[in-house]
């Protein structure tokens, strides 16, 4: 759509001034990308954080459930069971690069039933495959965690919808040592992590409990790099002065002090929403270097610094208007009893323009601070970030229609509905009025697609009107989606049973003619009184 100099002056600005997707052998991976090789041009640093558009991982910790380190899994299993369920420090880098450690496997489960079932709703719940590391190289930008604090002080995560079900696979600590390996290969790009119910083994009172403190509500990096909290005044690069950036308050929730212990451990900035609220992607990423403490790359977390380390955006989770994959068929005239996002040619049809409303509804409605009405915010500096949820919502009645008459999880659900290429087919068309933070399970399908029109989105980019080959948005290529119709283990199953059987049943036949022709001709005449008939 643009010609061949302008193809060549966007290269050179790209190459120069791009995020580059490595690696970028595979053809499913490269033709996600607008630009040739897996290119993409970086952030426009001045626009404001609410206006700049990220692709979210939704409850982005479920990709460690059921991962393995090849070579360590085993060994780092028992070294779990003889450390009585504590850290693991040992685990090896795999092929990308990613220390997969800081492991915990959780309490005692009680009955083998429990922990089978515990396990089934885990892997239904997986919203998203492999580490964040993967996911963040798949086109996230922004991480969607469900912090859960146990027993033994240990900070894992749970499933947002399965609260209940906890997710043991991985620890913050280790998680966050993801994120950073992918910051240090990638320091271009800014990374933000969403902390969303926070939650405590112990109940929600064990997070009531007020801890007094005198250290500063946010640290700042010396020149050396190191992380002070002296009561010096001193100007940083932030553009803040110490005393500016004092705590407003005089107490920090138990759950909030660990989890900004764990931050500290790790030389990862750790802010409430305020300090977000109004501020451009430029100063976001100040907030963020990670330079300053050691560190490559921008990454930081935040939330409301309340009990619960709330999300910082308006979430549009409409409880009356919610999308699932799976429910039952209120129309009697129709021939199936239950609606699923499945079948593409007839309910699924249905549920897709549902959920195509929803999202359309999340960003174009009028905007309004209710949180359960959808819409953009009102209110910017209560709530810097507005989420669109572009993935099917889970209920009971969806698990059990998912469950007991398609065989299937959300993973399976996300992969045979295509819902992630229609969601980016949306963006593509400029349907809505504006994105910041798109939230997708399974972002290892066409995320990179979906980071790629995003960043490619007019005035997303450094590539400006005042460039003389200026392209944007539709005057780029769509982005070639891949589709997955992989069918669920259980019909794999089913289909290998029955092609099984087919296959011995005419190899049974073929044996049996073949020995019938090596006998020779018969003679098949009766003879009756010695008359032959």
């Amino acid at each position: 759509r643009i010609g061949w100099m302008s193809f060549m002056f966007l290269s050179i600005i790209i190459y120069t001034q791009a995020f580059h997707r490595a690696p970028c052998k595979k053809i499913a991976v490269k033709y996600q990308f607008q630009f040739s090789e897996c290119y993409a041009p970086n952030i426009n640093q001045d626009l404001y954080l609410n206006e700049a558009s990220f692709v979210m991982a939704h409850d982005a910790a479920t990709g460690y459930i059921h991962t393995k380190n090849k070579n360590n899994y085993e060994d780092s299993i028992n070294a779990i069971s003889s450390n009585g369920g504590g850290y693991v420090e040992s685990w090896a880098d795999n092929d990308d690069g990613v220390n997969y450690n800081n492991y915990y496997d959780g309490q005692d489960q009680g009955t083998t039933w429990n922990k089978v079932s515990t396990g089934l709703l885990a892997l239904y719940g997986k919203t998203q495959v492999g580490s964040v590391y993967q996911q963040l190289n798949d086109g996230a930008r922004a991480l969607d965690l469900r912090p859960k604090i146990y027993n033994n002080g240990t900070i894992g995560f749970h499933h947002g919808s399965l609260i209940n079900i906890p997710l043991t696979s991985i620890t913050l600590g280790g998680l966050l040592e993801d994120a950073k390996q992918w910051c240090n290969d990638n320091p271009k790009e800014l990374v933000i992590l969403f902390h969303h119910e926070l939650t405590h083994e112990a109940g929600y009172n064990a997070l009531s409990s007020e801890v007094y403190t005198e250290i500063d509500d946010f640290y700042v990096a010396d020149d050396d790099g190191v992380s002070t909290n002296d009561d010096e005044e001193s100007s940083n690069d932030n553009g803040y002065n110490d005393d500016e950036q004092k705590s407003s308050y005089s107490y920090y929730y138990s759950g909030i002090a660990k989890l900004k212990q764990v931050y500290r451990d790790h030389g990862i900035p750790y802010y409430p929403c305020d300090m977000l609220s109004g501020i451009t992607v430029g100063e976001a990423m100040g907030l963020a270097d990670l330079s300053k403490l050691g560190g490559k790359g921008y990454l930081l977390a935040v939330d409301r610094h309340d009990m619960y380390a709330s999300f910082c955006g308006k979430a549009n989770w409409a409880l009356d208007e919610l999308v699932t994959c799976h429910s039952k068929n209120d129309d009697r005239e129709e021939n199936s009893q239950y609606q699923m996002c499945t079948d593409r040619k007839n309910t699924g049809m249905n549920k897709l323009s549902a959920l195509q409303e929803y999202v359309l509804a999340s960003a174009n409605n009028d905007a309004t601070d209710n949180a359960y009405e959808l819409g953009p915010p009102a209110d910017e500096s209560y709530y810097p970030f507005n989420q669109i949820q572009g993935f099917w919502q889970v209920d009971s009645t969806s698990v059990t229609i998912g469950v007991t008459h398609a065989a299937s999880t959300l993973l399976d659900d996300n992969r045979r509905s295509n819902v992630n290429a229609e969601m980016v087919q949306l963006a593509y068309d400029q349907k809505f009025t504006k994105i910041n933070l798109f939230a997708m399970d399974n972002v290892a399908l066409n995320g990179n697609a979906m980071f790629s029109v995003l960043r490619n989105g007019c005035g997303q980019s450094v590539i400006t009107e005042d460039d003389e080959y200026f392209v944007c948005g539709k005057n780029l290529v769509m982005p070639h989606m891949n589709v997955s119709q992989r069918l669920p283990l259980f019909w794999n199953i089913i289909l290998i049973v029955v092609y099984s059987s087919l296959f011995i049943m005419v190899s049974v036949m073929l044996i049996q003619a073949f020995g019938l022709r090596d006998h020779g001709p018969q003679d098949h005449r009766v003879e009756c009184n010695g008359v032959l008939i």
